[in-house]
């Protein structure tokens, strides 16, 4: 009796490992896992610093006069089926955010929710850019897209 019950503890040991196991990678997978690096106040200086093309947020009336919020379609991240964009903070740190989108104009997405104008997103975000990653954008090149969508 007692050799089985050291192998029960083992086997439940196993699978509660594989259940959290199974939990960090479900949560990795749809942006709910928190950077551990961008928590602590030296983040700032240990970040991981990458370039990113920029847009800003940008409001537009459609024909009935109703106001709607644009971002390019290429900053929209489709995963597990919702939607996410990287939103660019003041302090040039990323954050995976979930967005409600709308139809697609062009090479623009009208977002529903989730977003307010006036915010920097990420254009065709690389694939290894991750939440709490500090990213360097050209100023001139964000002027532009700016003068280009109005």
């Amino acid at each position: 009796m007692n050799a089985k019950r050291k192998i029960m503890n083992r086997m439940n040991h196993r699978i509660t490992v594989l259940r959290f196991w199974m939990l960090s990678a479900l949560l990795g997978a749809c942006g709910g896992q928190k950077n551990e690096q961008a928590a602590s106040p030296s983040a700032a200086v240990t970040a991981p610093v990458a370039t990113a093309k920029v847009a800003t947020v940008m409001e537009s009336v459609d024909g009935a006069g109703r106001k709607m919020l644009l971002v390019p379609a290429s900053s929209v991240i489709s995963r597990v089926g919702s939607d996410q964009v990287f939103v660019v903070g003041p302090d040039s740190i990323v954050a995976l955010r979930w967005v409600s989108t709308g139809h697609s104009l062009g090479a623009s997405t009208i977002v529903l929710g989730g977003l307010e104008k006036g915010e920097t997103v990420v254009v065709s975000p690389a694939a290894e850019l991750r939440e709490g990653t500090k990213v360097s954008t050209d100023k001139h090149m964000q002027d532009r897209a700016k003068e280009a969508q109005h």
